[in-house]
């Protein structure tokens, strides 16, 4: 209130025009209410004085609430056993949803609305209002507590759940019957870990309610169930359509089933539309108690999409008497001031009881409508939440009262043990009975405050349940209430939860899955915590667990098993009894061990035919590579400072203490030496410490103490004479500052005050421009002027808002659109000198531009570091990941903290803090270093590596050996040994050998297409050819000693040059046609194996047709097995040289001893081995045909040529002893 003539008066600053509802009594209470849920704000130019805003929308919820409490208090009236002989009455306004309305009407509690008012000495007196009931808005409520605290005036809001509000410090009176928004976060995470919802969307409102929630959940969320949120949003308060539009579409995009919302109806209904327009289903919606059971979202159109809605809501309670009370309100009964109930009732029955209304056509009301017969929500008694707070809240206020009036004199609680009364009573003092108020509700309830005022928390557990006939059903599922003993416990019959999906069956929310054994969790970066990826753990590590962090290597003599979730024993490689390869060695053993007793016995029978020996080479080779496995360390200290001797820290000071020098002292310098903080904008004000020298305490009056004080504590002096009694020293004022140790003489920072000078300036400035101003051409309505005499505060907030000025110090002043002056700080550092002092310099700025946003400004040379190598220290929580390692993120770590994890085998990163490693190209490996991708090592089998040259000379001595044994038989080719049996065919015979060995180059080299297709083909026609020369030669044997047996001379004609040559011919091209159509269909071709090893490429020939390939080699097996019988069936034909014998042995080497060991060597063998087993088997095969078939022959020539005769052939010459 501000004093004005006469002085014997108060007069109001202003007063508000306010809806409300009054009633007289020795006491009042007060109550803020929303009874109307939006205001229309007029434009405010500063001209003319701002009007104030209008109210619409009757919100007939809000009116029941206010009638709660005008039932609450007319119910103790008529209570003989509570206030007995007291009348409470009532002061209840409506805030209209609006945070300038709400202040004003809790101002008006405070201060009464008369305009004036007469006192004997001054404006002070019996507050209007003892305590207030309200108000629903945590904003509001801020607000109120803010000012109204100041004066320790109790305020008890049903529906303001802002945590913030809980401080004690900041809002002494405030006191609540509704849980805080921190228990209803915690119950809200209660809910969320009862159904495994750990990946979440939050949407809130844009006020102080939806905010603190927002800081609360965040923080809460991840400590109490390990949950992230996928977004967290602000929803505007006006329908702004492009900003609900972008907020739907991260809903959608988002892969979170599940949205949280702490909002109000008005906020949901914008979205729903949005969300509607863009159909956006299979969302699992949790809403708070602020709009779990608003009727408005109940409609055909929402209920599709927020169907299957779990909610928490405010305490359900039960008001006898209430509908009766509600029944009996009249309008008829308020006057001018109570129009509260008046425009409830033009609303409800759609009439007004002004006459001008009539005049247009509208109907009048008359007071006597009835509201039973009238369709409003007001009567709707059966979900009293809102309302049984408010109940409580009267009750409290009452029962503290009551408390107070039952106090006995001489022993109260207040000093000198006295009692509070009616007449003279202070809020403070109500605050001391409100604080202890305990007592039981007809319903049940125990209400009492704790420590931070706030009632003991309990909410019930809604789920919006969509029946089929469209309409929707809120029903009770549980409960989340707070135990002393227990904390927070929620019961819930999932039963009866209805699910709005198609399975019936709460869905899933999470960002990842969890991790199953034998993977270990990889943060992906940027990303919150519980979003990661399922890595496999490499070979030789294991995790066993579900969500593991790390993989743990296995014991030495331990492998991974293929699922990496336990150790297993390694498996021991040797050449087994039981493996395919084995066994096929081992039949071959047994095979050729039972050959040889067969052949012994043979041989023993006739032992006098010549023995030839031979031998049988097995080459089986494998090569396996060994991986090595990945470490790690991770150091980690925790430290306290001083007391620890804690050292190597860079201290970063908020403006709050960079420039306070109570921290510069030998104790605390060693360790904050070389601190970076951030200041006021240092300035110069000229003149200045002129002034303080003259400041003197005798011209101040008593209510100007403030120098005095300060004179006193600076020259340890009392102004008082009981000071001087006391032993004390007196002040003269006569003292000198400038001889004083103080601060206030030191001028060389001024920051704080150079903001002072530039504020005062500022509205000296703007009291100037307004006293410029010229009559006629005012910015004022009728362009009029302000004056002196007659200033308004609006008035001078338009001048403000233009200010524009320069300080001496250059700096310019003026405010932007939100009444911020251009920000700059300057940047400070602690210089800790040699000698022990500190000296805090400036090293740089930072502030803003209107076009380039921030700028830094630093001098980094001046900057004074507090280390060894004076260098700025490093501080990260991890350092960065080089090439070749990926981040791995740390459960319960913040994003920058994460493990180097090595790129495994076959995958690179080549940057710096790589999010995952890279596979290599088909044809490339990773280098060692796992940072580039190398091309893969190429093997195949080549001239160049010993076992390829040893192939190639073994080669090219069996076709040198050929051609030696072609010139011997050709030199000798007329002699006996060379003319039997065909010397045709022998000659023939030994070019196909050594066809045969020089086919075997084409296995050698690295595989091109046409040596794919040729090495085969040559391969097969070669030995077909050779082995056909074999059966005729076999075949001819038989036929010569058939024809020399009476009547046998008819075989013989079969058997001559001709056919001979046309059999050769015709089983060759047999095979020829097998190749032919073979290479047609599907010709082998050159193949890039990178199955073998990772990180060679095995180039080989791919057989094309496996088919193909069989049948070659079944042509040639079914030739050499008819020459093997043939030829064992003329073993035992009288003739001194039998060469029957050796087509059978060689037939032995050939098939059994090389070709059947072949097979199982050539399947086991991988890349170029495959090849070399091949080769050694050509080679081999065709050295035993060779050596079996013309080494007998080669030995006579040479070495018997007296057994080189027909006679000596033929048996008929005696042998030579």
């Amino acid at each position: 209130m501000q004093s004005s003539f006469p002085p014997s008066s108060c007069k109001l600053q202003k007063k508000f025009i306010l809806n409300g509802i009054h009633r007289p009594g020795d006491v009042i209470l007060g109550g803020l209410f929303e009874v109307h849920y939006s205001s229309v704000f007029p434009e405010r130019t500063f001209t003319s004085e701002p009007d104030q805003p209008n109210c619409h929308g009757i919100d007939t919820p809000g009116f029941r609430h206010a009638m709660t409490m005008a039932f609450a208090i007319d119910e103790i009236n008529k209570n003989s056993k509570l206030l007995s002989n007291v009348t409470l009455g009532y002061s209840l306004y409506d805030n209209c949803a609006t945070l300038e309305i709400g202040f004003s009407a809790a101002l008006s509690l405070a201060s009464g609305q008369e305009e004036q008012f007469w006192l004997l000495e001054n404006c002070s007196g019996t507050p209007s209002v003892v305590g207030i009931v309200g108000d629903p808005f945590s904003t509001f409520s801020i607000a109120a507590s803010s000012v109204l605290g100041l004066f320790k005036l109790p305020i008890v809001s049903y529906f303001a759940t802002c945590s913030c509000l809980s401080d004690r410090q900041r809002f002494p009176s405030f006191f609540r019957t509704i849980p805080s928004d921190a228990f209803q976060v915690r119950a809200m995470i209660q809910i969320l870990k009862h159904f495994g919802w750990t990946w979440v969307g939050l949407l809130v409102s844009d006020d102080d309610y939806g905010l603190h929630v927002s800081r609360s959940f965040k923080s809460d969320f991840l400590q109490l169930s390990g949950g992230c949120l996928a977004y967290s949003e602000i929803l505007p308060w006006e329908d702004h359509r492009n900003e609900y539009k972008k907020i739907v579409d991260l809903m959608a995009r988002s892969t979170a089933r599940v949205v949280i919302v702490f909002a109000l109806q008005i906020h949901l209904i914008h979205l729903m539309t949005e969300v509607v327009k863009q159909n956006v289903t299979g969302l699992q919606w949790i809403a708070s108690e602020a709009w779990t059971v608003v009727g408005g979202l109940h409609t055909p159109e929402f209920m599709p999409f927020l169907g299957g809605t779990l909610g928490i809501a405010i305490r359900r309670g039960e008001i006898p008497g209430f509908r009766d009370y509600l029944l009996k309100i009249n309008p008829a009964e308020q006057n001018s001031a109570n129009n509260m109930v008046k425009q409830f009732w033009e609303d409800t029955f759609h009439c007004r009881f002004s006459a001008d209304w009539l005049e247009d056509g509208g109907t009048l009301c008359t007071g006597e409508e009835e509201l039973r017969n009238a369709e409003t929500e007001l009567l709707d008694v059966t979900e009293l939440r809102p309302e049984y707070n408010i109940y409580k809240a009267v009750y409290a206020l009452a029962h503290a009262l009551d408390d107070m009036l039952h106090c006995v004199p001489g022993r109260g609680p207040f000093i000198g043990h006295s009692c509070a009364t009616l007449q003279k009573l202070e809020p403070w003092q109500l605050m001391y009975y409100l604080e202890k108020v305990n007592f039981t509700t007809p319903f049940g309830d125990q209400v009492f405050f704790d420590e931070n005022g706030d009632a003991l928390p309990i909410y019930d557990i809604m789920n919006w349940l969509w029946l089929p006939d469209g309409s929707t059903k809120v029903q009770n599922v549980g409960e989340v209430k707070m135990s002393v003993f227990k904390g927070e416990e929620v019961t819930l019959d999932e039963n009866k939860i209805f699910w709005n999906f198609k399975s019936k069956e709460p869905p899933t929310s999470v960002c990842s899955k969890s991790c199953p054994p034998g993977t270990h969790i990889a943060r992906r970066r940027g990303k919150p915590v519980c979003c990661y990826d399922c890595i496999p753990c490499s070979e030789g590590k294991i995790s066993n667990n579900t969500d593991s962090l790390e993989c743990t290597s296995c014991p030495e003599d331990f492998w991974s098993s293929p699922q990496r979730d336990h150790c297993v024993l390694k498996r021991t490689e040797f050449l087994s009894y039981h493996e395919p390869l084995g066994i096929c060695l081992t039949t071959t053993s047994l095979l050729g061990t039972f050959i040889c007793t067969v052949v012994l016995g043979i041989f023993t029978y006739h032992r006098s035919t010549p023995v030839v020996s031979y031998f049988a080479t097995c080459s089986c080779l494998s090569d396996r590579q060994r991986f090595p496995s990945f470490f790690r360390t991770i150091p980690s200290d925790a430290f306290q400072v001083v007391k620890q001797n804690v050292t190597g820290l860079q201290w970063i000071a908020s403006e709050a203490w960079t420039v306070v020098g109570g921290l510069h002292t030998p104790e605390f310098m060693p360790f904050l030496g070389g601190t970076l903080g951030i200041a006021i904008r240092r300035g110069e004000i000229p003149g200045f410490r002129d002034y303080l020298l003259k400041i003197n305490p005798e011209e101040q009056n008593s209510a100007n103490n403030m120098v005095m004080q300060f004179w006193e504590d600076t020259f340890h002096c009392r102004f008082s004479a009981d000071w001087l009694e006391d032993g004390g020293t007196l002040c003269t004022g006569e003292e000198e500052l400038r001889k004083a140790e103080t601060e206030l003489l030191d001028v060389t920072e001024l920051r704080p005050e150079y903001n002072i000078y530039k504020a005062v300036y500022a509205l000296a400035h703007a009291l100037d421009d307004m006293l410029h101003c010229v009559p006629g051409r005012g910015p004022f309505t009728g362009h009029s002027c302000a004056t002196l005499q007659k200033l308004e505060p609006w008035q001078l907030m338009y001048y403000l808002e233009k200010v524009n000025f320069t300080t001496p110090f250059g700096d310019q002043v003026f405010f932007d659109e939100n009444g911020d002056a251009l920000p700059i700080y300057d940047i400070m550092n602690w210089l800790w000198l040699p000698d022990g002092s500190t000296k805090v310099q400036n090293v740089g700025e930072v502030k803003m531009s209107v076009f380039k946003g921030e700028e830094v400004t630093l001098d980094e040379s001046k900057i004074f570091w507090n280390f060894k190598s004076k260098e700025p220290p490093t501080s990260v929580c991890s350092k960065s990941c080089p090439p070749g390692t990926h981040i791995a993120r740390k459960r319960g770590k913040p994003v920058c903290c994460y493990d180097c994890i090595p790129c495994s085998e076959g995958k690179i990163s080549n940057n710096t803090d790589s999010l995952e490693c890279t596979s290599c190209p088909e044809d490339f490996w990773s280098s060692p270093q796992r940072d580039h991708c190398v091309l893969k090592r190429t093997e195949f089998l080549s001239y160049h590596e010993p076992l390829g040259i040893c192939l190639t000379t073994t080669s090219l001595l069996g076709t040198f050996i050929c051609t030696v044994v072609l010139g011997i038989f050709t030199y000798h080719r007329s002699t006996p040994v060379v003319r039997a049996n065909n010397s045709e065919l022998s000659f023939l015979l030994l070019v196909s050998l050594k066809l045969c060995f020089l086919c075997s180059l084409l296995f050698i080299g690295r595989p091109r297409l046409w040596t794919c297709q040729l090495r085969h083909a040559a391969f097969g026609i070669s030995f077909v050819l050779c082995v056909s020369c074999i059966l005729v030669k076999t075949m001819v044997v038989l036929a010569v000693f058939k024809a020399s047996k009476p009547g046998g001379g008819t075989n013989l004609k079969w058997f001559g040059a001709m056919q001979q040559r046309g059999t050769v011919l015709v089983l060759t091209s047999i095979q020829a046609a097998i190749c032919t159509a073979w290479l047609v269909s599907s010709s082998p071709t050159p193949h890039k194996n990178t199955q073998y090893y990772n990180d060679k490429v095995v180039y080989e020939c791919a057989v094309g047709s496996t088919i193909g390939f069989a049948v070659l080699l079944g042509y040639i097996g079914v030739l050499a097995f008819l020459s093997f019988l043939l030829a064992f069936l003329a073993r035992n034909l009288p003739d001194n040289f039998n060469e029957a014998k050796f087509i059978t042995f060689s037939m032995l080497i050939f098939c059994a001893a090389v070709w059947a060991a072949f097979i199982p060597a050539y399947v086991n063998s991988p890349g170029k081995y495959a090849d070399a087993v091949e080769v050694f088997a050509i080679l081999a095969s065709s050295f035993g045909l060779l050596v079996a078939l013309f080494g007998p022959k080669c030995y006579i020539i040479l070495l018997k040529p007296e057994r080189n005769t027909k006679k000596a052939i033929m048996g008929r010459e005696a042998t030579k002893p």
